[in-house]
């Protein structure tokens, strides 16, 4: 059964969704809610997933205050009224 979770977007995302802070996505598992959304809002989807509709590996998301990398989606669970915050990985050197 799906779980309705609230997905918290990072500023570069929310241009994707006219500004707004936060979306409800349904899903067992990160990865299914990822797709769940990205279908439902494609110019979101671009940013979340690539062409093979894999989660984009820049992508991170915060679960319960523990971060899950995008090779994880898949297999992380989620609950319903789980948040979920998803936020680009950062490089430097």
């Amino acid at each position: 059964m799906s779980s309705v979770v609230r997905i918290r977007l990072p500023p570069i995302l929310r241009a994707a969704m006219g500004e707004t802070p936060s979306i409800e996505g349904e899903g067992t598992t990160i990865g299914e809610v990822l797709r769940n959304i990205s279908e439902a809002n494609p110019s979101l989807g671009l940013h979340l997933l690539d062409e093979r509709g894999n989660p984009r590996r820049n992508i991170i998301c915060l679960h319960g205050g523990e971060l899950v990398r995008a090779r994880d989606f898949s297999s992380h669970a989620v609950g319903s009224g789980d948040e979920l915050v998803l936020t680009n990985a950062l490089a430097g050197g």
